[in-house]
Order: structure tokens, then C-alpha cells, then sequence
């Protein structure tokens, strides 16, 4: 008999994706609020069971609870509403032989994507992709402010920021992976110095409106970090030398 583990809206999504598939094998599902809740949880189950667990929390926890064995960890890459879309993303990593087990029934989520036997590494997807999901949507809720001054409404202007998206930065990205991978940043189409100018307009705009500045200036300062640290006529995807460096000291 499978379990599932979990009260909230999440859990109960899965619960019914995974009640309408069929397997040989038991599987202990936890989707908890947090990972001392699926600890509590897991110590009152008989050892000897597949584990699957789709709490989100950090590579830490995950690592903790792989010690039972028989341990997948995994990322649900969506809101509960989207548990079953086939474009749905789900990560796993841990026990190979736990993902192949129930692959088939995982693929009631979305999409199984297996990552590797580290278990930490389901958690550490998860908080990147959420960082990206994260940053994208509070530039895209600045870009309606800006234009929402002006009576723009966000409706009016939404179909051109996704088609914006899904053509050239969907480009700008496949690129910079490029030149990340290869810690090569050529400034052939654009570079920081030529950006630095254009990040003060948008800062001074901004508080002009009387807008919050935080994000405008947080990349206004990363960019001058980076070009008085010699990456001025280098690319934009070069601000991940200034990231990778930490924060910087305060005095």
C-alpha cells in the first residue's frame, strides 16, 4: 500500500496523481511543510520502503534523511494546480534504483527528470530555478509599475514581455551558458560599460516615480563592482565573477 505524507494543497495534488497509476512496489511519499515535519513523519514508518520526498528545503536536510536509504529526493517545479500537466517538471536525485522502481508512476507529476545520486541535488534545483522564477517575476511586477505610471495596463503590455522572453533572452541565454561554462565573457554585442549608463536612467527614473529601487539598484551595483574589478568590456553574463566573490564587506 503507498503512503502519502502531507496536509497541504501539494500533497493533496500528488496524493490524487499517484492514486491513478498502479504498482508492485509499496512507496512512502512525503510532501511535508518542512523538513523537520517529514523527519517526524518518516520515524514512524517501518524501514525497508522506497522513499520519495518532495518537501522542499536545502541540500543539508536532503543529504540527513538520505541516510535511511532506499531515498529519493525531489523537487516539484510547479504550483500544486499543475501536478499532472505533462510540461510539468519534477526533480529527482538520490537512489537510482528507487527512481527507476517508480519512474512510470512518478511521470503522473510531469516530467521525471533524474539528476544523479547525490540527494542533494533535487533541493539544489529546486532553489536555483526557484531564484530565477524569483527574480524574473519581481522584474517583470517593477516593469508594470514603471509602465503602469505612464497608464499603461499590464495586460496591454504582457503579450509583448513573453514573446520578449521566449525570443531574444531565451537567445541571450542559450549564449551566456556558453561563455559561463568557458569563463569567457566577449563584449562583442554588448558590455558592461556600455549597460552602466543605461542602469542610471533606470534608477533615477525609478525613484523619480516614486517607485522602490531596491532591484534597479542592486544590478546597478553589481555592475559597477564588476567593471572597477577590470570586467568593463566584457559582457553582462561577466556579473558572475562579482557574484561568485560574495558579498562585499561593509565598513
Amino acid at each position: 500500500m503507498d503512503i502519502v505524507i502531507g496536509t497541504n494543497s501539494r500533497a493533496d495534488a500528488l496524493r490524487a496523481a499517484l492514486a491513478t497509476t498502479q504498482g508492485e512496489h509499496d512507496l512512502v511519499l512525503v510532501c511535508a511543510d518542512d523538513y523537520a515535519a517529514a523527519e517526524a513523519a518518516l520515524a514512524g514508518q517501518p524501514a525497508g520502503r522506497d522513499v520519495v520526498n518532495l518537501t522542499s528545503g536545502t541540500r543539508e536536510q536532503a543529504a540527513r534523511l538520505a541516510t535511511r536509504g532506499r531515498y529519493l529526493d525531489g523537487a516539484l517545479m510547479a504550483h500544486p494546480e499543475h501536478v499532472g500537466d505533462p510540461a510539468t517538471v519534477t526533480v529527482y536525485s538520490g537512489s537510482a534504483e528507487v527512481f527507476d522502481r517508480h519512474r512510470g508512476r512518478l511521470a503522473a507529476f510531469g516530467q521525471a527528470v533524474y539528476l544523479g545520486p547525490d540527494p542533494g541535488t533535487a533541493a539544489l534545483y529546486d532553489l536555483a530555478l526557484l531564484n530565477l522564477a524569483w527574480a524574473t517575476l519581481t522584474g517583470y511586477l517593477q516593469t508594470a509599475a514603471l509602465l503602469g505610471s505612464a497608464g499603461v495596463r499590464a495586460a496591454e503590455v504582457s503579450p509583448l514581455i513573453t514573446g520578449w522572453l521566449t525570443g531574444t533572452v531565451n537567445q541571450v541565454i542559450t549564449e551566456y551558458a556558453g561563455q559561463l561554462d568557458e569563463g569567457r565573457y566577449p563584449g562583442d554585442g554588448e558590455w558592461l560599460e556600455l549597460d552602466a549608463p543605461l542602469m542610471d536612467h533606470l534608477r533615477d527614473t525609478t525613484r523619480e516615480l516614486g517607485l522602490d529601487d531596491t532591484l534597479a539598484t542592486t544590478v546597478r551595483s553589481l555592475t559597477h563592482r564588476a567593471i572597477d574589478a577590470g570586467h568593463g568590456q566584457r559582457s553582462f553574463a561577466s556579473l558572475v565573477e562579482v557574484i561568485r566573490s560574495g558579498a562585499p564587506e561593509t565598513v
